[in-house]
């Protein structure tokens, strides 16, 4: 072969790899986060985008294997590596889906970030253990970071403790729920109120047609599981998402309900950690409602705190001229086994059914809760869904106002993020020019303003 045919060959191989189609590179993505005033970067907020990782990064893509650094000035200029955890939508791929991390302290307004690949996984800051009470069969999960315990969901019946009524066993709520030095800042099965249990959401009015029963008070109707929808747990979060049927007599299922629950990683110095619930509600039967106590309007998503020194219970709800309105109530103490103070916060969504609503506190059985719905009923028709959400911040020292407010606001306005890709030069085209013997010219074309 001679000199000009192997260089004829060996250009039009170079034009074929350099038009070839090609996946924008890691370098190339980049993440815009619009936090106003600073609040979710004071409070160390989730964050979340909406991704499709395979037009990011090709097929062969690793959400594993994700990492993401904060740009400040020039691009070289990267901070810490960030963990962050990608979650699959439920539907369109398991390549498409929803980017976490949480915000750390920075700039306020707008904050740039690369997202790049390792050549690892992650490993996973949470973990998630399922297990069963021996006594009854029931399924819990109990959620740690790196060997300290979080929180446990009693998916199934929890066993009723000596000196109680077995009428009173039940499941579907949150306890132990766990401070930052591993002290328990709930309560289940107390003996003064027996129906009361950690952190969880039942109502007083159950109505079926025409006869009141009393899921609050384990009266008449239970909720029971139903399934597992999904575990998983990563470097950010670990979650659980489960169904459950609210049972007539324990017989007929009247009620659908279905149950995320998120717990986030505590990130080294943060002042907490974040909890948020979704519980979604649809009725199977005609006829179904709920409702608060008549006269004195509790019920819904509650707290029965642990007994604890000095406890301060602080309940807070913006004037009615302010907008948006902020509300939160706190719950904060010196509990059995902490050497400092430590407590829980509980938001409400702002797009919950009523919100704000009344704020009740029970100082003398240690119970707190926003009341949804209060003294009402609310129909829980077939084939619509009523959709409720709440944040827990549990914390280390006193609620105080300034933190709190960031909190809520990083609830109620969470930070937007958006991806912005580098922009790059192109060539338009190459033009390359074979002279004679050993001379080769290129000649390139760029894009008017590239």
């Amino acid at each position: 072969m001679g000199l000009r045919q192997a260089l004829l060959r060996w250009g039009c191989v170079f034009l074929c790899l350099l038009f070839a189609p090609r996946k924008a590179p890691a370098e190339g993505v980049r993440i815009v986060v619009s936090d106003p005033g600073g609040a979710s970067g004071r409070a160390g907020a989730p964050v979340a985008v909406t991704v499709d990782l395979e037009k990011l990064f090709g097929p062969e893509v690793r959400p594993g294997h994700l990492r993401l650094r904060e740009l400040s000035g020039a691009p070289e200029a990267c901070g810490p590596e960030i963990p962050v955890q990608f979650e699959p939508a439920p539907a369109g791929g398991s390549l498409r889906g929803t980017l976490w991390w949480l915000l750390g302290p920075g700039a306020a307004e707008e904050r740039r970030f690369a997202l790049t690949q390792a050549d690892t996984d992650s490993a996973a800051a949470l973990s998630i253990a399922e297990k069963k009470y021996d006594a009854t069969g029931g399924t819990y999960f109990d959620m740690a970071q790196d060997g300290s315990a979080v929180l446990r969901y009693n998916h199934g019946t929890v066993p009723v403790p000596g000196g109680i009524p077995p009428e009173y066993a039940r499941g579907d709520y949150l306890s132990p729920l766990f401070g930052p030095e591993g002290e328990v800042l709930t309560a289940d099965y107390p003996k003064d109120h027996p129906h009361h249990r950690g952190v969880g959401w039942s109502w007083p009015v159950t109505r079926w047609k025409e006869e009141v029963r009393d899921i609050w008070a384990v009266s008449g109707v239970w909720s029971r599981p139903v399934a597992v929808r999904r575990v998983a747990c990563g470097p950010v979060y670990a979650v659980v998402s489960v169904e459950n049927v609210w049972k007539w007599g324990d017989t007929t299922p009247i009620v659908r309900e279905d149950v995320v629950i998120r717990a986030f990683r505590s990130s080294p110095g943060a002042k907490g950690r974040f909890v948020d619930l979704e519980v979604r509600l649809e009725g199977i039967e005609d006829g179904v409602a709920i409702g608060g106590r008549p006269h004195a309007g509790y019920g819904g998503f509650g707290l029965r705190g642990a007994p604890a020194g000095d406890r301060k219970i602080t309940l807070h709800t913006d004037p009615l001229e302010s907008s948006p309105r902020s509300s939160w109530l706190d719950y904060s103490g010196v509990f059995a086994g902490a050497k400092g103070r430590s407590g829980v916060t509980i938001l409400e969504h702002p797009e919950n059914l009523g919100f704000p609503n009344q704020l009740q506190q029970y100082p003398d059985c240690d119970y707190v809760m926003p009341a949804c719905p209060g003294d009402r009923e609310v129909p829980l028709p077939k084939g619509k869904t009523l959709v409720l959400r709440h944040r827990l911040w549990v914390h280390s020292g006193d609620g105080v106002e300034a933190a709190l407010r960031d909190v809520w606001t990083a609830y109620a306005k969470p930070p937007g993020a958006r991806l912005a890709a580098v922009a790059k030069p192109k060539l338009d085209r190459v033009i390359v020019v074979f002279k004679t013997h050993f001379d080769i010219g290129f000649t390139t074309r760029r894009r008017a303003g590239s």
